[in-house]
């Protein structure tokens, strides 16, 4: 039974009057029956109904009966309900009970009892077509309640989905809805309002996207509920309203954006922005929204509760503003990329609405609303401030000051100036200009306005607004010309400077502005009052002066003539910042740090550097402090701001320029001025101020006082180690003049004499400049101190004292002390000691004792009391203080501990210097310097993991920390690595190259040993560092000198290799990896040339042989570094080499030697050749892994290694050996691979001998022996009767094999398997052949371990053809009948069948599943039956995939043996069948209807539909012909499956358009089952357009006597199609069907524009013309306002149309082709229109006769090259371009160029010219080629542009990598280049001798040369990493041969390239083992060519050996002219070739 009886039992929740309260009786639930029948009683109806609505209120519920899905199931139609309508009128409760139950019910079936969906669309029609006047009645009711239940049950009725809601609109009438919306309660409750509210959001929830549309146009409707009062709504209506909205219109991709501009008016907009000021009820019943509002309540007391839910509703209206206004994508936003500079309307709509806005000055949200509309839209920016009502006219009120913020608010969001240089189009520079005008100057903004506004307004906020908006207007174009320079170039010029100076304020009101500020500071010290408004205001002063700096600096970037015009003296400024005091204490840093930039950014002129007021010494305090001074004050005062003191710094250097060369010097003098007390600080800033004033006054004097100190010092080491000073000593005098001529001449030069005289290295300015002029002067300076009146001793010991504290550093500095020790002894002579106490020169004297440790013993002076041994310096160097070192101070201690090594190895042989102190004290300095560079290190390491803190980015502009840490280290190596001493000593006892000494030969052996270990840690602690900073230059020295002492070794003592590492080769086992690759190359190659005994170390008896040290090092170095760079260092294994390798691998026992082999014959499989045959022997004795693999490589490239193995194998011990295990059947099987070639050098009896040797390891393999099969049915190919045996004993043994394989379960699918199945299915040709039994078990064991296997499926369907295709059947085989039931009883077959997984083994398992039910049924029709429909229509998908198409096929073989489907009454498929049966089978048929027509359209899918239509398979036929059964393919089409087949499709509308069905013809229509049939029209088979027309026929009838609002209009087309149809079953042309089905389309949307174009056409016309396209010239060239609607409909339908040579003579007799490409040339054109018509052209271009008649008579290729060049190519229209000339080329080439390519692999090469000669025309390919280069240079214009919009811009994320797409196109473009430069030739014949060239002119043989060389190296490089055909390598050989070796000047520059002539070995290689995949005749002719060119060039070379010139010259002879003989010469010339590779290579 259906029903289900419920025994379970409630409680009654109310006890009866009557029975005690201690008992209550179990009363029976309210279900479905007992309803119904109180609603036939009217007595209890009312009740009933009652009841009945308040139960269901509470379903679903587990513990309730549900009554509404019962009484559902006895009364689908519900027919006692609306049976209690019937009759006379009826009170409103009566009618509010039916209405309740009927929206209760209603509810239900669109929620969880949607299986019943049936029942409510049946519910809906019913009241639509009878009680819908009722209930539109019943809204001019006053009683609210009844008037909300009417509405509750319309939105109940249209919750039912599209159709319903469709049914709903048709029917009601809207004016009846008119005042719904009106009518609220003003308590909030539910009223009518919100009913009629969630009535029409019900249309948007549960409509279509037509219903959609038909809803937002009706202005009754939406429009409507927004203009009347949605401000008092409560909020959760706003809500539903607002996200309603949203989702379903706003970001809905159906609903077009010209629907949202329609519907989302000034007005409408205007009335959802009025919810900004909402004043509704706060009931937040959403959960979002409810959570919104209880955090806001929670943040806020009892009474801010309404203020909580006004925030609430602000926040959702504003971000629906927001999407709706600011999207591109989604919103009603159109992108104008000329910024309204083009004239185009734009978006006026939001135009109207913002302009509307009145409250955005004073509301928060509002302005940011506008501010984000106008940052998304910036074309409108101009028309809103001129129609805007706000007033910007300087004036004193509050009011402007809230516009002006406005005002800034929006072009602060402006979008970056990038924005417009990101236009792929050329923009004429007038717009150019005018669209940056746009986004960066407001146009209220004028000089007017500023220069009213900085002279009006007296008060600081008023003036930051009129200086921050210049700011605001040059930062842009100031950020253009440092980001986008190569694009500002465009508008730089009077014309843009022009523009902004008719805007900018002048440079006078701006410093006045500064003036005036600093003025009121001044007065305000003095006025109290107004000090106190000072300091309320002193943020905004500070911010307005740094404003003005700003100001100034970006005047000077973009407008520098403004400034160059301007008088005045900006160093005035500086006063303002920092007095004679120092920086004042009120002065920020934000102001310091803007001075300091203005100062560096203003020219010298304009800022007053060297203002001197009195050179005296004595300055009073009054007088006026000079600029120097006044910077100095503001270095000490900016301590501590790390970004403040380096620009002070620049400052100081741009002042003096003293300290060009000596720029680290300048940090000692600041740095030791920064550390003095403030106290102190004063006077010594006096003295440097007065040091550098006497220096820029007069440089040259102290420069050559520098010079003269330098030289003296020259002289005197010259007469120290008696050699000639001139020799040694600098010459340097007068530098300054020499530098300043330099100067002279470069700036007179223009940049061409960049190469002038020579360039000053770094060692040279150090020996030049070894300190600044500073010290001189400053020495100078200090002598003259005690001569100065009025001087105290106490300041002057305080400047002794800070000068000896700077000179101690730079001393420290120096590389060689002597200049400046010589320096401060001659200024130590002048100073008078007598006048000054002692406390004043004691620093002087230290400093004196100090530095003269480094001066020779007799210049030494007695002012030096006490020597200071440099052991004793060293003491406050230590541990702990290294570690507490501040990072500043690393650099000078680095440099003072080099300071002491140099004079420690000076001093290491002195007398009284010992040995050991000398070797301790080197010792502990190594140490120290080691220390301080590790610690520095971990400086950098501990800077790099911090992690980045998020900043403003003004605060990173003025604040940020300079990490410094790298730039350090980097600086402290470079000290330490350009060292000359540790240059020098590094390795010197090996290089036997030492620095000038006077060391014994023992101490000079230590001191070298010890500094080369020192240095040898120093460079292994830092060379990591240094690979990561990418500093290793600074090794380069260290490198050269260990590759030096490395060979010199080898030379020396490679015959006698020592037992442990020297230091050399420790030192190259640790830094080889930092070394040059070529520079490691030669090292190895030399090591491995050395000879046997020096690589191996000699063995003791008993144990093998091991690598020596040198072997070692080889091995070590090859290994790691061909782990990451393997080609770079595998070509330089020449044969030498790999002979020594050779010797090494059998010589000892190595893994990673045997590795490396492994990996170098994996890579140059060629060097197999030059490996000697004892490493395969070696490799055979051991059969481990890597051993065999060898030995599969040396037998797979080598001849010999395959003989010697042949040899091996003939020994008995061996062959034994083999029979013992497994391992050698890979090298069998590679042995046997190779054997099967053609071998001419070689005997054919040694081959069969050794393979008959193998065949007795038949009996050891299962699956593997099948590969030797081939190879003894080859070498049985001369004996028939032989292979016929053996072919029968292969068949049996394959069967056999595969019967015990299937006993078993596989795993997954096997390899073996499958090959050993091809191979049955090959050898069997007799139903003889096997036996019963072994068929028999054969199906058995597969079909029950190999169901899901589609291989062996497969086989047994093509199997079963031969075994019972005769009409004598062996009679034990298994009977059709019963394998037919096997397979489709299996437990496998309704998985298999049933599964609609797109993996490929799934669906080839289905696949070949069905081609074995097919294969049986036409065996055995008797099988059919009707039962096995269910599963075949379950599988079946009713498209045009292999599997499908067969299924149908199958259904047509049961059809033909009277089993009809038909007849089966069910035309449901898929996953529908399967649930229709089982409802069918658990129901009964009795009790379940059949599935209506509604159903079956039902499971079509839209996109399936409309891909059918777009892509209909013209060429499938409904049966098959003559008896064949070829499936449906098409190449154009990637994926079948997604195509319905017709076949189907036609005979299924045919059956359900009956006259007896019932079928929705509005539904038939909208789910383009109507167009399917009408581009059926269009089949190439008459049985499918005889369908199609039935179809028709058949609609039109049911069409007739339907009921809808598009009825007329279809029965009109239908009309006027069957009126053009002249002839009986005629052809319509493919793109008049897809016109028909695209109008017929646009019949059911009403709403679109070319529904009334389309109407329009049709009732003008009685029949529809089939030879022409309606309407084209018509819709092309339409005038209306949407004309561009019409134009792209009809040029979709084109393009769509376009498929056969008929559709082309259709559009070529209208001259349509003539048409698009003459407006496509046009400028009226666009982008957008200029790429469909391309498109259209692509289309036409398929069809070869419309593709020869475009390019012959339409002129389509020039049209194409106009195109490129006359228009700006974007990236669609280029892409558009190369798909069309891409078909073109491929159209009318056809299959010619695969002919030619099948040719050249079994041609000779004169057929093969012959065959070329049937290519395209010269001309024709001429202009195809012109049209390619002018897309090649218009897509470098494009990808330059988009080049540009990513790496400078990078607003937008490319779509994918940009960059592997090119290189993938690169990629597939090598091909074609390599076929374009073989027909490559010089203009003229390179032999030629030619003219003298002038100088200025390239000699042309020397660059056809060139050229020749480069196209060689590309080709050769290519064809090497992509191996070729045959074809194309000859191809290149001949035209090698050609243009480069018949020229021996070519000749001798490739000999030279070892890239080249690596590439051409690899391809002789390549080309040599290509007969493994060809016999030996087929690239004999190739061989030999590229043999002949490889002696030509040995010949040129010439030295060839006697032995390679007696092969050469016996395989030259003519005497053996046959095939053999020309085949073993060609093999003797390879392998002379192969033998002579080592002398190439070298």
């Amino acid at each position: 039974n259906f029903f289900i009886k419920m025994g379970k039992k409630r409680h009654s929740d109310v006890p009866s009057e009557s029975d005690p309260p201690q008992k209550k009786e179990k009363v029976p639930e309210f279900n479905g029956t007992e309803f119904k029948a109180m609603l036939r009683n009217p007595a209890t109806a009312m009740k009933g109904l009652e009841k009945f609505t308040s139960t269901a209120k509470k379903l679903p519920c587990s513990d309730l009966y549900d009554v509404v899905e019962g009484y559902i199931k006895i009364s689908m139609e519900c027919a006692d309900i609306f049976n209690l309508l019937e009759g006379e009128k009826h009170t409103e409760t009566e009618m509010m009970l039916v209405f309740g139950s009927l929206e209760v019910i209603l509810l239900r079936t669109a929620s969880d009892l949607s299986h019943f969906n049936m029942v409510g669309n049946a519910i809906v029609k019913k009241i639509a077509s009878s009680y819908m006047k009722l209930l539109q009645g019943s809204f001019y009711s006053s009683n609210h309640g009844f008037v909300r239940q009417c509405l509750n049950l319309l939105s109940a009725m249209v919750s039912q989905g599209v159709e319903a809601a469709r049914e709903v609109l048709d029917h009601i009438q809207i004016k009846t809805l008119s005042g719904l919306a009106t009518r609220k309660d003003k308590r909030g409750k539910p009223d009518v309002r919100l009913a009629f509210i969630q009535f029409v959001l019900s249309f948007l929830v549960s409509g279509d996207s037509a219903v959609i549309r038909q809803t937002l146009e009706l202005k009754e409707l939406l429009p409507h509920i927004l203009n009347t009062g949605l401000k008092e709504d409560r909020m959760s209506t706003v809500n539903l309203i607002l996200s309603t909205l949203k989702s379903k219109v706003v970001l809905n991709k159906a609903i077009s954006k010209t629907q949202k501009v329609r519907f989302f008016t000034p007005a409408v907009l205007a009335n959802l922005a009025s919810l900004y000021k909402w004043n509704g009820i706060a009931d937040a019943t959403t959960e979002h929204v409810r959570h919104t509002f209880t955090e806001l309540c929670f943040s806020k007391t009892a009474e801010d509760s309404d203020s909580s839910g006004l925030s609430v509703v602000r926040e959702l209206v504003h971000s629906f503003l927001l999407d709706l206004c600011c999207s591109h994508k989604h919103g009603i936003s159109f992108h104008d990329a000329s910024l309204g500079t083009a004239g185009r309307a734009g978006n006026l709509v939001l135009l109207q609405f913002l302009v509307g806005l009145k409250q955005a000055t004073e509301d928060e949200l509002v302005a940011d609303l506008v501010v984000n509309v106008l940052k998304t839209s910036p074309d409108i920016l101009s028309r809103y401030f001129k129609e805007t009502q706000y007033s910007y006219t300087p004036r004193l009120k509050s009011a402007w000051q809230d516009n002006v913020n406005l005002l800034k608010k929006i072009y602060e969001a402006q979008p970056d100036i990038s924005t417009v240089f990101q236009n792929r189009e050329m923009i004429p520079l007038p717009r150019l200009l005018s669209m940056i005008m746009v986004i960066s100057v407001p146009p209220v903004c004028n000089k007017a306005f500023f220069t009213q506004g900085l002279n009006v307004s007296p008060r600081e906020q008023m003036k930051h607004i009129f200086i921050y908006l210049p700011a605001r207007q040059l930062n842009r174009p100031a950020y253009g010309c440092v980001h986008h320079e190569f694009h500002f170039e465009k508008i730089q010029g009077d014309t843009w400077q022009g523009n902004l100076r008719k805007i900018l304020p002048d440079m006078t009101g701006i410093i006045s502005s500064w003036q005036s500020l600093s003025k009121k500071e001044k007065a305000g010290v003095e006025d109290k009052e107004t000090k106190r408004e000072e300091l309320a205001d002193a943020a905004e002063v500070i911010l307005l002066k740094a404003l003005i700096l700003q100001v100034i600096c970006l005047y000077q970037k973009v407008v520098p003539h403004l400034v160059m015009q301007c008088k005045f003296d900006f160093s005035k400024l500086l006063k303002g910042i920092v007095s004679e005091k120092g920086m004042r204490e009120e002065i920020p840093p934000i102001l310091q740090y803007q001075i300091l930039q203005l100062a560096l950014d203003l020219p010298a002129s304009k800022f007053s550097w060297c203002r001197i007021q009195d050179i005296a010494y004595s300055e009073s305090s009054s007088g006026e402090k000079s600029v120097l001074y006044l910077l100095l004050k503001m270095f000490v005062s900016s301590n501590n701001s790390s970004h403040l003191r380096p620009s002070t710094q620049k400052l100081v250097l741009k002042d003096t320029g003293v300290f060009e060369y000596t720029l680290p010097e300048l940090e000692l003098w600041l740095e030791q001025l920064a550390r003095l007390e403030p106290n102190q600080q004063e006077t010594v800033i006096q003295f440097l101020e007065r040091v550098l004033v006497k220096l820029v006054c007069s440089s040259h004097e102290y420069t050559d006082k520098v010079a003269s100190f330098v030289q003296e010092a020259g002289h005197l080491q010259a007469n120290l180690s008696s050699q000639e000073g001139d020799a040694v000593s600098i010459a340097v005098s007068h530098i300054d003049d020499v530098l300043d001529m330099l100067d002279v001449i470069m700036e007179g030069s223009d940049g061409e004499m960049e190469e002038f005289g020579p360039s000053l290295s770094e060692e040279l300015i150090i020996q030049t400049f070894p300190f600044s002029t500073v010290v001189p002067a400053a020495l100078e300076a200090r002598n003259k101190l005690p001569a100065d009146k009025g001087t105290t001793f106490k300041p002057l010991r305080v400047v002794c004292e800070y000068l000896c504290a700077v000179l101690s550093d730079v001393l420290h500095c120096q590389r060689d002390p002597l200049p400046l020790c010589l320096t401060l002894l001659q200024y130590d002579k002048e100073l008078v000691f007598s006048q000054l106490p002692a406390s004043f020169y004691q620093s002087i004297v230290h400093l004196h004792q100090y530095s003269s440790r480094w001066l020779p013993q007799q210049c030494r002076q007695q002012l030096v009391s006490v020597y200071a041994p440099l052991c004793l310096l060293t003491l406050s160097l230590t541990s702990s203080a290294v570690a507490s070192m501040p990072l500043a101070e690393f650099p000078v201690v680095i440099k003072q501990v080099l300071l002491y090594i140099r004079s420690t190895v000076e001093d290491f042989g002195m007398v009284g210097f010992s040995k050991d102190i000398g070797e301790a004290l080197l010792r502990i300095l190594m140490g120290m310097l080691q220390d301080l560079v590790a610690k520095l290190q971990s400086f950098e390491e501990t800077s790099n993991s911090k992690p980045a803190t998020e900043k403003s980015q003004k605060e990173s502009d003025l604040f940020l920390e300079v990490d410094q840490s790298p730039t350090i280290l980097v600086s402290a190596l470079t000290s330490i690595f350009k060292h000359p001493c540790l240059e020098q000593w590094f390795l010197a006892l090996e290089l036997a190259a030492f620095p000038p000494h006077s060391l014994k030969p023992v101490a000079l052996k230590h001191l070298c040993a010890q500094m080369t270990d020192n240095i040898l840690t120093l460079l292994k602690i830092s060379a990591p560092a240094l690979n990561d900073l990418s500093h290793l230059e600074l090794l380069c020295s260290y490198m050269v000198a260990l590759e030096r002492a490395t060979l010199k070794e080898l030379q020396e003592k490679g015959s006698r290799p020592p037992k442990t590492h020297s230091r050399t080769f420790q030192a190259l086992l640790s830094l080889h990896s930092y070394m040059d690759s070529s520079n490691l190359r030669e090292l190895v190659s030399q090591l491995l040339l050395l000879p046997h005994d020096s690589l191996i170390c000699p063995s003791s008896e008993g144990t093998q042989s091991e690598l020596s040290i040198y072997g070692q090092v080889a091995l070590h170095i090859l290994t790691k570094c061909t782990s990451t760079s393997y080609q770079d260092h595998s070509r330089f294994l020449t044969q030498a080499h790999l002979h020594g390798l050779g010797t090494l691998f059998v010589s000892c026992s190595s893994p990673e030697l045997e590795a490396f082999m492994l990996q170098t014959l994996s890579y140059d499989p060629g060097s197999a050749k030059l490996i000697h045959t004892d490493v395969l022997l070696h490799c055979l004795q051991k059969p481990l892994r890597d051993s065999l693999a060898i030995s599969s490589l040396l037998l797979e490239n080598c001849s010999s290694h395959r003989l010697r193995f042949e040899v091996w194998c003939l020994e008995p011990s061996n062959m034994d050996k083999m029979s013992e295990t497994d391992a050698f059947f890979p090298l069998i099987n590679t042995y046997l691979q190779v054997a099967s070639r053609e071998d001419p050098a070689r005997p054919k009896d040694g081959v069969s001998g050794i393979c008959c040797h193998f065949q007795i390891f038949l009996a050891f393999f299962f699956f593997i022996r099948w590969q030797l099969v081939d190879v003894i049915t080859e070498k049985l190919a001369d004996s028939p009767v032989e292979q016929d045996k053996w072919r029968k004993c292969v068949m049996a043994a394959a069967l056999k094999c595969l019967i015990v394989s299937y006993c078993h379960p596989a795993a997954s699918t096997s390899a073996q398997e499958h090959s050993v199945l091809k191979r049955l299915q090959h050898l069997l040709t007799s139903p003889a052949d096997i036996t019963a039994s072994d068929w028999n078990s054969f199906v058995k064991n597969g079909l029950r371990n190999r169901y899901s296997d589609h291989h062996f499926l497969n086989t047994l369907s093509n199997v079963l053809e031969l075994m019972y295709g005769s009409s004598e059947v062996q009679k034990d085989l298994i009977p059709l009948s019963t394998l037919y039931m096997m397979t489709s009883s299996h437990s496998r077959f309704l998985p298999t069948m049933l599964d609609s997984s797109e993996e490929p083994t799934r669906s080839q398992a289905k696949e070949a599943l069905v081609s074995l039910l097919l294969c049986l049924v036409k065996k055995c029709p008797t099988v059919c039956n009707s039962n096995h429909f269910v599963v075949l229509l379950a599988a079946y998908g009713a498209t045009l995939s292999t599997s499908d198409q067969k299924l149908l096929l199958l259904l047509q073989e049961y059809e033909k043996n009277h089993i009809s489907l038909l007849q089966f009454q069910s035309f449901l498929w898929g996953p529908a069948a399967v649930e229709h049966h089982k409802t069918r089978k658990s129901l009964g048929a009795s009790l379940w209807k059949q599935p209506s027509s509604d159903d079956v359209l039902a499971l079509l899918k839209t996109d399936a539909m409309i891909q059918t239509i777009l892509k209909f398979p013209q060429q499938r036929r409904i049966l098959p012909q003559d008896r064949t059964e070829l499936l449906y393919t098409n190449d154009a089409v990637k994926d079948l499956g997604s195509l319905y087949d017709p076949c189907f499709l036609l005979p299924l509308f045919s059956a359900i358009l009956r006259p007896e069905c019932v079928i929705d013809c509005l539904k038939f229509a909208s789910c383009h089952a109507l167009g399917v049939t009408v581009m059926a029209l269009s089949s190439y088979d008459p049985k499918v357009r005889a369908a199609a027309y039935h179809v028709l026929s058949c609609f039109y009838q049911h069409l007739e006597a339907a009921r809808f609002r598009e009825k007329r209009q279809l029965l009109y087309l239908m009309n006027i199609v069957k009126n053009g149809i002249r002839k009986q079953n005629q052809r319509l042309p493919f793109i008049l069907t897809s016109y028909i089905n695209k109008v017929a389309q646009q019949m059911l949307r009403p709403e679109d524009h070319m529904y009334v174009v389309l109407n329009r056409f049709l009732l003008a016309h009685h029949s529809l013309d089939l030879r022409r396209v309606p309407e084209f010239f018509k819709l092309f060239n339409g005038f209306e306002l949407e004309h561009k609607i019409e134009r792209e409909w009809i040029l979709n339908v084109l393009e769509e149309g376009i498929s056969d040579g008929h559709c082309y003579e259709l559009c070529n007799q209208q001259g349509i082709f003539e048409v698009l490409l003459s407006f496509s040339s046009s400028p009226l054109c666009s982008e957008h229109f200029q790429t469909q018509i391309l498109r259209v052209l692509c289309r036409a271009a398929r069809v070869t006769k419309a593709a020869y008649s475009l390019t012959k008579s339409c002129g389509l290729l020039s049209w194409m090259i106009q195109a490129v060049e006359k228009r700006n190519l974007n990236q669609q229209l280029l892409c558009a371009m190369i798909d069309l000339l891409h078909v073109l080329w491929f159209t009318i080439l056809g299959q010619k160029e695969k002919k030619v390519h099948e040719a050249s692999t079994s041609s000779s090469t004169e057929e093969i010219s012959q065959s070329l000669m049937k290519c395209l025309p010269l001309l024709l390919v001429n202009e195809f080629l012109c049209v390619s280069l002018a897309i090649w240079v218009g897509k470098h214009k494009v990808r330059g542009k988009s080049h540009v919009s990513q790496d400078k811009f990078q607003e937008v994320n490319p779509p994918e990598d940009i960059k592997t797409q090119e290189e993938k196109l690169l990629t597939d473009c090598k091909v074609h280049l390599s076929r374009i430069f073989v027909h490559w030739e010089p203009v003229f014949h390179l032999s030629e001798p030619q003219p003298d060239q002038p100088r200025d002119k390239l000699d042309p043989s020397q660059l056809a040369g060139d050229t020749a060389l480069l196209l060689t190296k590309w080709s050769l490089r290519w064809l090497v990493e992509n191996p070729s055909d045959e074809y194309t390598t000859r191809e290149f050989l001949h035209w090698f041969e050609k243009v480069t070796v018949k020229h021996r000047n070519i000749v001798n520059l490739a000999m030279l390239n070892f890239g080249l002539k690596a590439d051409l070995l690899q391809l002789f290689h390549l080309t040599f083992e290509a007969r493994r995949h060809s016999s030996f005749s087929t690239g004999a002719e190739t061989l030999q060519l590229f043999t002949n060119i490889m002696i030509c060039l040995l010949e040129m070379q010439g030295h060839l050996p006697d032995v390679h010139q007696a092969v050469i010259a016996a395989c030259l002879t003519h005497q053996d002219q046959s095939r053999r003989g020309k085949k073993l010469r060609t093999y003797l010339e390879s392998l002379c070739e192969c033998e002579y590779k080592q002398y190439v290579y070298i």
